[in-house]
């Protein structure tokens, strides 16, 4: 990290951004172009990877890059998963199957590499730098200096983990916020999510949806929506170092429950079903944008 001056440097980063890359061609083409979910999450988990390892770099922090770190190395197993569904679906040839199922494991095992080498660092990262120089200038004498300089960093680094306890999160992975909010804030060990709707991250386009040349509803597709809208919630957890299964309060927001709830109850069961967390549902006259479902979650964050 001391000789590297940017997250494009990082080799793991280029190797995540050639898979994105590889993965977004292969899902304009042929069955997969069609499989609006799979095809949807793919892009997401190849942009995880690369995004995470971009943003714990940037946060400078030894112990907040570990973190992003395995965010990334979990999106890389995640895409392993759903490669090897596009293959099960017969989207992608064996071929191609394992170019892209190797790509990705060659790219979760470096991640943990660079992991292992952290862990053995040192080093805090270079947002601490001048905090410890400072330290040890206002030490007032030899004594006092060396106990600090046995002492700096340990403090240095829990400082961090206590300002990282009431932190704002916001990730390019999940659709843009409207309005001056972020994504979620973490408060301790509880996270806040602020409501995450169904529009795309990759086009904030919400999929499935036909409005008429005065902008009001023609058609829109409940399941390709509860698709998006959960692909949404698990990019903002993943951002803020919690997880799908740390969820534990879920409100549920919907346009038309008495239309609309049959199918979104069905999906909802399908991602749900080991999650176990509590869920409200209600309906409302209308949301912000075109969309027909909103969520609004509450989950825990592990502690580092």
């Amino acid at each position: 990290m001391a000789t590297i001056s940017s997250f494009t440097e990082l080799e793991i980063w280029k190797l995540a951004s050639e898979l994105s890359t590889r993965i977004f061609e292969f899902s304009k083409i042929g069955l997969l172009s069609k499989d609006f979910s799979l095809k949807d999450q793919m892009n997401r988990s190849a942009g995880s990877i690369m995004d995470n390892i971009a943003e714990g770099f940037g946060r400078g922090g030894r112990l907040e890059f570990i973190q992003f770190l395995s965010i990334s190395r979990g999106s890389a197993s995640e895409l392993q998963s759903q490669i090897v569904r596009c293959f099960q679906r017969k989207y992608i040839d064996e071929e191609t199957y394992v170019e892209l199922y190797e790509f990705s494991d060659k790219i979760g095992k470096k991640i943990g590499a660079f992991i292992k080498y952290l862990n053995s660092s040192p080093q805090p990262g270079v947002k601490f730098n001048n905090r410890i120089a400072n330290m040890k200038q206002t030490n007032l004498d030899s004594n006092l200096a060396k106990t600090a300089s046995k002492q700096q960093v340990p403090n240095v680094e829990q400082r961090a983990t206590s300002n990282e306890q009431r932190a704002t999160i916001k990730t390019e992975s999940a659709a843009k916020p409207l309005g001056a909010y972020p994504h979620a804030r973490r408060v301790g060990n509880l996270l806040f999510l602020s409501g995450i709707g169904s529009r795309q991250a990759s086009n904030n386009q919400i999929p499935g949806l036909e409005l008429d040349s005065e902008g009001n509803i023609l058609k829109y597709d409940i399941e390709a929506e509860c698709h998006s809208v959960f692909a949404n919630v698990k990019a903002v957890l993943e951002a803020s170092g919690s997880s799908w299964n740390n969820m534990v309060d879920v409100t549920v927001f919907l346009t038309n429950m008495k239309k609309d709830f049959p199918i979104y109850n069905k999906v909802y069961g399908e991602y749900f079903k080991d999650v176990e967390a509590c869920r409200t549902t209600v309906e409302v006259k209308s949301l912000p944008t075109p969309i027909a479902i909103e969520l609004k979650v509450i989950a825990t964050v592990d502690s580092n």
